[in-house]
């Protein structure tokens, strides 16, 4: 698996689902489960959308999770600074106090729904961490390890001049050990 390089297993940029950042997060779920029923029934769904501007870069990415904190405002009284919640394991009781001291999700869904018409996507997109990079010539254990470490679900892939040119899914990449094991396991 060493040889192996990342560009062998990365979805090309070009076929991968994006949005602009001045979209409405309605206009993001819809993008996303648009792509999705192209899927048809392939069992890996996207579960995240590329955010580019105007000048077609990426800038981002916006995640179903990221869609779902877009319904219920009261995240936005959790600062940024505060995103470390979002990675570490909270108690049960942690979590019940949070909600009910901000008041989270106890409108009903129907008006939060509502609530994202007006949401950008730029405002709840994920901007990229230098973890979340890898090279298309980089070998397949590289990116097995960032995306272990950083628990991430994808990588965005960049040639040497920092262009983005995909995405490594942990999904592909997941499938790809999988199915060297058992080659190995059932020859």
């Amino acid at each position: 698996m060493q040889s192996k390089e990342v560009s062998e297993l990365m979805v090309p940029i070009a076929e991968y689902a994006t949005i602009h950042e001045d979209a409405t997060m309605e206009e993001a779920m819809q993008a996303l489960e648009n792509e999705n029923r192209n899927f048809g029934d392939a069992p890996y769904r996207h579960q995240s959308l590329v955010v580019i501007n105007d000048n077609r870069h990426v800038v981002g990415r916006v995640s179903q999770i990221d869609m779902l904190r877009s319904l219920e405002p009261g995240y936005s009284q959790i600062s940024d600074k505060d995103r470390w919640l979002g990675r570490s394991v909270l108690s049960k009781k942690v979590l019940i106090t949070l909600r009910e001291e901000l008041g989270l999700w106890e409108q009903p869904l129907e008006s939060m729904c509502k609530s994202i018409q007006q949401a950008t996507v730029k405002d709840y997109m994920q901007k990229p961490t230098e973890g979340e990079f890898v090279f298309n010539t980089d070998t397949l254990n590289i990116a097995a390890h960032r995306t272990v470490m950083g628990r991430h679900h994808s990588l965005l892939v960049i040639r040497k001049d920092r262009t983005i040119v995909g995405i490594l899914r942990s999904t592909d990449l997941f499938n790809a050990f999988y199915d060297m094991l058992d080659a190995d396991t059932h020859p």
